[in-house]
């Protein structure tokens, strides 16, 4: 009876946090945390979970054992100290303009409480990445100045540093737009947060002690693993687009390589041209050339020739209700099918209507061919090109060829050379003057250099990303890695017999697919300056690598892995790839700027690989079962399961040092957001087969590998479904 009464807290619990998520979308935050996350009866539900769980846990005598004891007591301690947080902790909001002394904040309730001392704002700051506009910090600086004391003390407040009074935590929240005012969260919760982070002390030695323990079932699960078996892969080729179109009238090859290296501010970072061009030319035409043309020919000829290139057809449009509101027939159209005989836009009025919620077409289709043409717009406005710095005090502004407002502090030598220089580039270009083009690009680029102070990247830097641009753009090495991955599965599972030549040709496709996925993420680590892993493509490419990683360590000992990781590391690169801007290297917002991220970010995603992989694994199960192969299932069975060890162990650590990067950032450790919520419901879900003892079910190779297909639907809510669906403070990952 009290495991039914278990497993039925248990469920409850994880339904109601799935719920609440989706109420959440329709009635706000505010209200599922008061009527549900802040609710006595989801207190209650916890509270009856942790009793029963108590009450089983003597009763079996599961104390007996260290590991088990640890890591379940420190779940009670971790729930303590959520309990005393939600009791006694208090936080609100404190509003601080320079100079005007503040005793007092607001509280959750509206009600104004007592600071432990006097706050006064003595400065606020932001902090740009170098030569750019982009945001690296945000920083308070307030003096302190105690009830009975008469000197102050200075506290910043910056992301990701909090500061400290009396007990009391200021972080960062919001800033005044005349950068005279702040507003910083104000939290005191001394005991619930020294609580839990004990409970996640005791977490950790847990599953230290557990995968340390010879009375664990990873030892025999281990060695019923221990099977090898056959594997096929070839090898990945390289290709390079064909030109098939020399009528056009297009910049020398060289010309076009040369400014494509020039540096210009594009996206709140400084790289080349190239960059620029590779991301226009892929949004407009889906992929980074056209009719052989590199991105920086059809760019620059574009640019230079803007006529003849305006009747093109290099924007794809795939909607055929776009294509007739056009006029065009077929999914290729030029910038002149946008326009009619009278030089408007044909789309405004679709546009307008679909605004308005009177339009039939397809709202995704219509935004996208609105977004292509407006592109097209922002490059003839030169916004694309961005090439000329000018430092102005502590500031460095970039400007467009042919600025007609520039700052009159800019001397007038300086800002003739902005208005003009590119004209004659034009000019040499137009009338063949080859050398006198490539000298005006290297004018230039000396002015660039002697404008920011050595702040440009260097020229390896430069050439790093012209040739991440080109790696990044090809999408047919994924495609090929696909179907050669799924041939290997298809090899694995039919071949009976080990074959020394099969072996050596997987591990070396293995090898190079590996190589391939490092060489990016290498490349976007260095371009970006950051451990690469802040948004959807980051994390896939780093899911990627994991898996492959895993592959090449466990090959020898687990051979079907060999199989399957290829094949999930493909998928991994296909989602990648298919998501679309987020492929752009951007600066790292404020907030991301900590090390606990690029921990927290990483073990999930290798938790999840982990049960990628247990996915497949549970697949091939089931068809073993169909074909009555009951050795193989009986170590396939083995490897699942000892697989969801170290996965629920990394995505329970990646969890937990999320809570303690959100408490450094925010103040808060835990705030129910959609992406925290169902990162715990995966837990909690995959958290069950591992009490197989006490389910008899999971004993039960049919069963168990149903379940463990089933459960990876959690995952799949986790990562794409809050990202795309429900949103949130995680709906940028």
């Amino acid at each position: 009876m009290n495991k039914k009464l278990i497993f039925a807290l248990y469920t409850l619990i994880a339904v109601c946090i799935g719920f609440a998520t989706v109420i959440e979308k329709y009635r706000g935050t505010h209200f599922v945390g008061e009527q549900i996350y802040g609710a006595w009866w989801f207190s209650a539900l916890w509270a009856l979970l942790t009793v029963a769980a108590c009450a089983y846990f003597f009763k079996q005598r599961l104390y007996q054992r260290a590991a088990v004891m640890l890591l379940h007591v420190s779940f009670i301690v971790i729930l303590a100290g959520a309990l005393t947080t939600h009791l006694f902790a208090r936080s609100g909001t404190v509003r601080l303009r320079t100079g005007i002394p503040v005793t007092t904040y607001i509280d959750k309730e509206g009600y104004f409480q007592p600071l432990p001392s006097t706050l006064t704002l003595k400065e606020f700051r932001i902090i740009n990445y170098p030569g750019t506009d982009a945001p690296l910090d945000y920083q308070s600086v307030i003096q302190s100045t105690e009830k009975d004391s008469s000197s102050p003390t200075e506290v910043v407040v910056s992301m990701n540093h909090i500061g400290h009074i009396g007990g009391h935590r200021l972080f960062q929240s919001n800033y005044d737009s005349d950068g005279e005012g702040v507003s910083l969260g104000v939290s005191y919760d001394p005991y619930g947060i020294t609580l839990t982070y004990f409970g996640y002390l005791l977490l950790l030695a847990g599953i230290i002690a557990t995968l340390l323990s010879k009375k664990t079932q990873m030892r025999t699960l281990y060695r019923k693993a221990m099977q090898p078996l056959a594997i096929l892969v070839p090898l990945l080729l390289f290709a390079s687009p064909i030109r098939a179109n020399d009528g056009i009238q297009a910049v020398d090859k060289e010309i076009a390589h040369r400014l494509g290296s020039i540096c210009v501010l594009y996206n709140n970072r400084i790289c080349p041209l190239n960059t620029v061009a590779t991301d226009f030319v892929t949004k407009l035409s889906g992929k980074a050339y056209w009719e052989g043309y590199s991105a920086d020919e059809v760019f620059v000829s574009w640019m230079i020739y803007y006529s003849p290139w305006e009747k093109q057809k290099l924007i794809r449009v795939k909607s055929r209700a776009v294509q007739q509101l056009l006029g065009i027939s077929g999914q290729w159209a030029s910038y002149s099918d946008f326009l009619d005989e009278y030089h408007e836009y044909k789309l405004k009025d679709a546009v307008e209507a679909l605004r308005s919620g009177n339009s039939s077409i397809e709202r995704k289709a219509l935004l996208d061919a609105d977004e292509k043409y407006h592109m097209v717009e922002m490059f003839y406005r030169g916004q694309f090109i961005r090439m000329f710095p000018y430092r102005l005090g502590e500031d460095i502004n970039w400007y467009m060829p042919g600025g007609q407002s520039l700052p009159k502090e800019i001397p007038v030598k300086e800002q003739f050379f902005i208005k003009q220089s590119m004209d004659y580039l034009t000019e040499s270009i137009v009338t063949g003057q080859r050398d006198k083009a490539l000298e005006i690009i290297a004018k230039i680029k000396l002015f660039q250099h002697d404008m920011t102070d050595d702040l440009l990247p260097s020229k390896s830097t430069v050439k790093a990303e012209i040739f991440y641009n080109t790696i990044r753009s090809q999408k047919w090495p994924v495609f090929l890695s696909l179907t050669i991955s799924l041939l290997l599965c298809v090899f694995i599972f039919a071949s009976s017999q080990k074959k020394k030549w099969l072996d050596a040709m997987s591990l070396s496709y293995i090898v190079l697919l590996t190589v391939y996925v490092t060489l990016l993420l290498g490349l976007r680590w260095w371009l970006s300056g950051h451990i690469p892993i802040s948004n959807g493509h980051e994390t896939m490419l780093f899911m990627s690598w994991a898996l492959l990683l895993l592959t090449l360590l466990f090959h020898r000992g687990f051979p079907i892995i060999t199989g399957l990781g290829p094949m999930v590391s493909s998928f991994c690169l296909l989602v990648a790839m298919l998501a679309g801007s987020n492929s752009q290297i951007t600066p790292l917002m404020p907030v991301l700027q900590s090390p606990l991220l690029s921990v927290h970010v990483m073990t999930v995603m290798c938790a999840y690989a982990l049960f990628a992989l247990q996915l497949l694994l549970g697949v091939h199960a089931l068809l073993l079962i169909r074909r009555h192969r009951e050795g193989e299932l009986e170590r396939v069975t083995a490897l699942s399961q000892l697989l969801l060890y170290p996965g629920v162990f990394l995505l329970t650590i990646g969890i937990f040092l999320g809570a303690v990067w959100a408490n450094v950032s925010w103040g808060n450790y835990w705030s129910w957001d959609p992406k925290e919520s169902w990162a715990l419901i995966t837990l909690m879900v995959y958290a069950v087969p591992l009490h197989k003892a006490s389910i008899g079910l999971f004993k039960k190779p049919p069963f168990y590998h149903i379940y463990m297909i089933s459960a990876f639907l959690a995952v799949l809510i986790t990562y794409f479904g809050v990202n795309y669906l429900l949103g949130g403070m995680h709906s940028y990952a």
